[in-house]
C-alpha cells in the first residue's frame, strides 16, 4: 500500500508540474502542497487567497531539508492597501507585494501569519506616519523583510520590530530615509544582513547596530552620514563588511572601534570628505598593517585640510609629517578656549575699573546732540539778562528731603533767592532732557548736591555734564558744589572727581555752631559773577 501512494504522489508531481496557474507557470509549484495530495482537504483558511493574487506552493529550503511553502503574490495589481488578513492562507511562507501603490499598513495587517518568513513590500508609496505601531506584530518567524524603494517612507520605527524576533535581512534601500529611532534591533538578535543604501540619513543612534551578535554585513553607502558614534558596533563582533562609501565623512574616529572586529574582511571608506589630519594618523597607520580589504584603496583620497582644496591619495599620506603627540592635541583642545576665556577676564575687569567712564562716555555722547540743538538757540543769558532762576538744583531723589526742608527754605524763605527744582518747576510733560537742558540755561548757577546717592545717578552725571558744557562753551563759572556727605573717589565718576579737586567746594555740617558760615557761603556763591575766568576750572583737566 504504501508503495501504491508513492506512484500516484510521482504520477500527481508530472501533471501539475506542466499546469498553468492564475497566469503563473513554474515548473517545481503546486496548487496544492504536494507532500499533503493523500491526506483529507488543509484547512479552509489555508486553501483562501486575496482576489487576482496568485496562490502556490512552492519548494522552501530549511537548511538540508526541502518542503513545500506556501506563497502569495500580490504584485503588480495597482493595490492602494493590504490585502485583509482574512483573505490570505494562513500558513503563507512568502507573501509578495511588490510593485503596487500601498501608503498606510494598518494595526495587525499580518497577525494571523505565524508561518510568515518573507515579506516584500518593496516599490510601493509607503511613509512611516502611515504604518501604525503594531503593523507587523505576529510576524515572528519572518526572517527577510524588505521595503526597498518606498521613496518616502523618511524614517525607522522601534515599534514595527518589537515582534520581528527571528529577522535576519532587512531592506529599505532606496526609501528617502532620513532618521532611525534608538533600540530598534533590540529583539532583532538574529540580524545577519541591513541593507540601508541610497537614503539621506545624517547620523545613526549609537545603539543602531550595537549588540547584533549574529551581524554579518552592513550596508550604508549613498547616504549623507557626517560622522560614526563612538562604539557604533559594540557588541556585534562578528561584522564580516562593511560598506559607508559615497558619504560625507570627514574622518573616521578611532574611538568607532572598526579596529576592534576581528571577524571584518572588506570595508568600503572611498568617496567620501575625509580630510588627512591627526583625526586619520591612526587610520593611515592601520590599513598599513590590516588584512581587512579596503574597497577601492587606491582611488581613496582625503583633503589636507577643511580650507584648502588641494587632495591627495589616502595612501600617499604621510602621518608622521604631521606634529599630533597628545601634547599638541591638548594645547589645541586647551588654548583656544582658555584663550578666550582670559580674554573674556580682561575685558570684565576692565569694564569694572572704567564702569564709570565708560557710562558717563555714553551719556555724553547720547546726549551731545540735544545740547548742541539748543546752543543753536544762542549762548544763554549772562548777568541778569532773561534770567528765570538764580539757581538749579541738582541732586538725586534719596536726598529729596534734605533739599525740600532745610536748602529750599532757607535760600528761597529767608534769602529771597528763586531756586528751580525739579518736582515743582519741571513742565508735566515735557522730556527730561528738554527740562534739565532748560533748568541749566535759565539760571545763573547750578546748585550741586554732592552725595553717595549723586555719585550713583545717570541723571545726576547728566546734570553735571551740561553745567560743564556751559561752562567751557560761554566761559561762565557756574558750579557751586555741596558736599552733602563725604564719597570715596573710587565710588564717583572721573568729572565728578576732578571738580572736587580742582574747585572749592562747601561742605554741610549739622552743627548749630557751623551752620551760619554754611549758609553765608553758600549766598556768596550764588551773587558772585559768572564771568571772571580765574574761577573758571582748568578745561584740560575736566
Amino acid at each position: 500500500m504504501p508503495l501504491l501512494k508513492m506512484f500516484y504522489l510521482k504520477i500527481f508531481c508530472l501533471v501539475v508540474s506542466s499546469v498553468t496557474v492564475t497566469g503563473y507557470q513554474h515548473s517545481s509549484c503546486y496548487d496544492k502542497d504536494p507532500f499533503y495530495i493523500d491526506k483529507a482537504p488543509r484547512n479552509a483558511s489555508e486553501l483562501r487567497c486575496p482576489n487576482e493574487c496568485n496562490c502556490t506552493y512552492c519548494p522552501q529550503h530549511d537548511g538540508n531539508d526541502v518542503y513545500y511553502g506556501h506563497n502569495v503574490y500580490c504584485t503588480t495589481l495597482q493595490l492602494k492597501s493590504v490585502p485583509l488578513k482574512s483573505t490570505v492562507p494562513t500558513d503563507v511562507v512568502y507573501y509578495s507585494l511588490r510593485y503596487n501603490y500601498i501608503t498606510a499598513i494598518k494595526d495587525n495587517s499580518f497577525s494571523t501569519l505565524s508561518d510568515l518568513q518573507f515579506l516584500r513590500i518593496d516599490d510601493n508609496d509607503l511613509k512611516y506616519e502611515l504604518i501604525e505601531g503594531n503593523s507587523f506584530r505576529g510576524l515572528k518567524n519572518v526572517i527577510s523583510l524588505s521595503l526597498n524603494k518606498n521613496k518616502m517612507l523618511g524614517r525607522l520605527l522601534a515599534a514595527w520590530f518589537v515582534d520581528l524576533v527571528s529577522l535576519e535581512i532587512l531592506d529599505v534601500q532606496n526609501c528617502g530615509l532620513t532618521s532611525i529611532e534608538s533600540n530598534i534591533f533590540q529583539n532583532s538578535k538574529q540580524l545577519t544582513k541591513v541593507h540601508i543604501s541610497h537614503n539621506n540619513i545624517i547620523y545613526f543612534p549609537k545603539n543602531f547596530l550595537q549588540n547584533l551578535p549574529s551581524l554579518n554585513y552592513i550596508y550604508m553607502d549613498y547616504n549623507k552620514l557626517s560622522y560614526i558614534p563612538n562604539k557604533a558596533f559594540k557588541g556585534s563582533n562578528n561584522i564580516n563588511t562593511i560598506i559607508i562609501s559615497d558619504n560625507s565623512l570627514s574622518t573616521i574616529s578611532e574611538n568607532v572601534g572598526i579596529q576592534n572586529l576581528t571577524m571584518l574582511q572588506i570595508l568600503g571608506v572611498d568617496y567620501n570628505h575625509l580630510v588627512c589630519d591627526c583625526n586619520m594618523v591612526w587610520f593611515r597607520k592601520w590599513i598599513g598593517m590590516t588584512n581587512v580589504t579596503i574597497e577601492n584603496l587606491n582611488d581613496t583620497k582625503c583633503k589636507m585640510n577643511w580650507i584648502a582644496g588641494h587632495s591627495q591619495f589616502l595612501l600617499n599620506f604621510d602621518p608622521d609629517s604631521l606634529q599630533c603627540s597628545k601634547l599638541m592635541k591638548y594645547l589645541k583642545i586647551i588654548l583656544p578656549p582658555a584663550s578666550a576665556s582670559i580674554m573674556v577676564v580682561i575685558i570684565v575687569i576692565l569694564l569694572y575699573n572704567f564702569r564709570y567712564d565708560i557710562r558717563f562716555w555714553i551719556q555724553r555722547r547720547r546726549l551731545r546732540k540735544q545740547y548742541e540743538q539748543l546752543d543753536n538757540q544762542g549762548p544763554p543769558p549772562i548777568n541778569g539778562e532773561d534770567i528765570r532762576y538764580d539757581a538749579f538744583v541738582s541732586y538725586n531723589s534719596e536726598d529729596q528731603d534734605w533739599v525740600l526742608k532745610v536748602l529750599q527754605p532757607s535760600l528761597e524763605d529767608q534769602r529771597n533767592f528763586k531756586l528751580c527744582v525739579d518736582y515743582r518747576d519741571f513742565i508735566p510733560g515735557e522730556a527730561v532732557v528738554n527740562n534739565i537742558s532748560n533748568a541749566v540755561k535759565y539760571s545763573r548757577k547750578v546748585v550741586v548736591v554732592v552725595s553717595k546717592n549723586f555719585a550713583k545717578s545717570e541723571w545726576c552725571y547728566f546734570e553735571l555734564e551740561m553745567a560743564r558744557m556751559r561752562m567751557f562753551d560761554n566761559h561762565e563759572d557756574i558750579l557751586v558744589v555741596v558736599l552733602l556727605e563725604k564719597v570715596s573717589s573710587k565710588h564717583m565718576p572721573v568729572l565728578l572727581h576732578k571738580i572736587l579737586t580742582k574747585k572749592t567746594y562747601i561742605e554741610w555740617e549739622d552743627h548749630p555752631d557751623r551752620l551760619p558760615l554754611f549758609w553765608a557761603k553758600i549766598e556768596t556763591a550764588l551773587l558772585s559773577p559768572n564771568c571772571p575766568r580765574e574761577r573758571l576750572l582748568d578745561r584740560d583737566a575736566v
